[in-house]
């Protein structure tokens, strides 16, 4: 994906020096048809409710995701979890899926987690090499949390940088609601 990001580049340069031509348009169309096209990854799930199951987004096509990168001993991150749980409670009949995605901690890390913490949607994990690859794919996760709203069909709609709270950041929240509202609008004009 960086890759796309740097050949768009240099082609926005050229296009700026010199006229473009029907060839080098369709070029231009080719290489950024799916510059908003969320990376695919597969990654277990730690709770009882969904046991070891395998959450692969290609095939969530049909669904509007948050993916909520983050980590137990991240304070910020432990603060949005009651307000993911209730968006999680309330759309997600609807079609809204909440992949909270730990960057750094063991299974056996999350398990005691969880026995202290409520969370309704499923939280994935993997090796530190597969949590590294789908970390390289989403341009690099330095900072933590960070959530990334993926709409149907996979496609990007907004990166939310730092904690998402109702109390604290009450615009960004009304954002994400509005995002979440008008992606799963589209679910429904299938």
């Amino acid at each position: 994906m960086n890759f796309k990001y740097l050949i768009l580049f240099l082609i926005c340069g050229f296009i700026f020096t010199e006229d473009i031509t029907p060839e080098q348009l369709e070029k231009i169309k080719e290489v950024t048809k799916d510059v908003n096209s969320a990376p695919d990854f597969s990654l277990n799930s730690i709770q009882t409710n969904y046991p070891d199951s395998i959450y692969v987004l290609s095939k969530m096509k049909n669904n509007v995701v948050l993916l909520n990168f983050w980590a137990t001993w991240c304070n910020p991150c432990r603060l949005e979890i009651p307000d993911f749980n209730e968006l999680y409670d309330k759309y997600n009949k609807k079609g809204l899926e909440i992949l909270g995605i730990s960057i750094s901690d063991t299974k056996e890390q999350l398990q005691n987690f969880l026995n202290a913490y409520k969370i309704d949607y499923p939280i994935l994990y993997g090796t530190q090499s597969e949590l590294q690859k789908v970390s390289l794919e989403y341009g690099g996760i330095y900072s933590i949390p960070i959530s990334i709203l993926i709409g149907p069909n996979n496609e990007i709609v907004r990166v939310y940088p730092g904690a998402i709270l109702k109390q604290y950041d009450p615009n960004m929240y009304a954002d994400l609601i509005y995002n979440i509202e008008l992606s799963l609008s589209k679910i429904d004009e299938k």
